[in-house]
């Protein structure tokens, strides 16, 4: 059982304040998740059918799931339905196969949004949690516009909120009304690293029970605090689903400032960073490509898609470039596999 509380069934729609302006980029506007349906359009996610899904264009979806074209033959994964055995291949080859199908409409697309404590920071244009909520906001769009349910679990240290999918208008906007009404919490005391990496597991253990087979999953995240078992269950997701990572990070955490004294805080403690020092700069640029790497290399292993946001350069046109590039390494991939039995 999630430990949290949730507050789904609390939330109501609210109104961008006129002072808005003055804390853009550190907080989530409804307003702007709004107008984030402009911004579909770079997707080349434009409806023609409602039967392709997200990122189908003119074409079909390089994303698979459970629709009436038939796609391929794979082996079969603990957990699959027995439902959708393939069993002239399973016959022929003595391993267990299961048909795979394209797939169609309404299909359950799930956003899955980091909201803990280290979302909540940045130096350029935007926090890292306001970029999550920008690029979920955008993805859901298209999600509707392909006449996608959306739904999904936005998530931190002390509760979260779990949407089922919906169809229409009210699938967006629930995820939007969400995303918006939880930008102003405020944090009593700094969460600690158990805390943060056990709120990360039990979001994916929600979302492993609450997706069915083929479901589109996003993950935004900053994937910072999350331990071996968050990562055994996104590969056990990517198993199932067809999932896409969108590692969201701020420029001053890939690079460190210029030479200098910096007075860094996280809102309890107070520290200086020196970047003087040449091998406190390497180490400082290493410990983000490690992680950074991890993570990559942790989804291309099992076909995940992997998307990086900066929080300083703009969302749509790195969506647009990221998903593309998703799409065309799985089109690659099952092109060269669809004769293979």
């Amino acid at each position: 059982m999630w430990p949290f509380r949730n507050r789904a069934s609390r939330l109501s729609p609210i109104a961008t304040p006129p002072e808005a302006n003055l804390f853009r980029g550190v907080r989530v506007h409804l307003k702007d998740l709004i107008q984030a349906r402009h911004h579909i359009g770079n997707l080349g996610g434009k409806r023609r059918t409602r039967s392709h899904a997200l990122l189908a264009g003119g074409e079909r979806s390089p994303f698979k799931g459970r629709g009436i074209d038939f796609e391929e033959s794979r082996r079969y994964q603990p957990g699959d339905d027995v439902r959708l055995m393939d069993w002239r291949v399973t016959a022929r080859t003595n391993e267990p196969h299961l048909k795979v199908f394209r797939e169609e409409r309404e299909r359950p697309v799930f956003m899955m949004v980091d909201d803990r404590h280290a979302m909540h920071f940045g130096t350029k244009v935007a926090f890292k949690s306001v970029a999550a909520a920008q690029a979920a906001a955008i993805l859901g769009w298209a999600s509707h516009d392909r006449g996608d349910r959306v739904g999904g679990i936005v998530f931190s240290e002390t509760d979260h909120v779990e949407l089922r999918p919906k169809g229409g208008r009210a699938g967006i906007l629930q995820l939007l009304n969400v995303l918006a009404n939880r930008s102003s919490k405020s944090f009593s005391e700094l969460p600690q690293a158990d805390v943060s990496a056990t709120s990360f597991r039990l979001a994916l253990n929600r979302i492993l029970k609450a997706a069915r087979p083929g479901s589109l999953i996003f993950l935004l995240s900053d994937f910072r605090e999350w331990e071996q078992r968050s990562k055994t269950m996104l590969l056990r997701l990517g198993a199932h689903h067809e999932v896409v990572t969108m590692f969201i990070y701020d420029q001053v955490e890939r690079v460190a400032p210029p030479p200098g004294s910096y007075p860094i805080t996280d809102g309890q403690a107070h520290g200086v960073l020196e970047t003087h020092s040449s091998q406190v700069v390497e180490a400082y640029r290493q410990a983000f490509y490690e992680r950074y790497e991890e993570v990559r290399r942790l989804c291309r292993s099992q076909g995940i898609g992997f998307v990086p946001l900066a929080t300083h350069e703009d969302i749509p046109s790195q969506l647009t470039k990221g998903l593309q590039m998703v799409g065309n390494r799985r089109s690659a991939n099952h092109s060269g596999v669809a004769g293979v039995a």
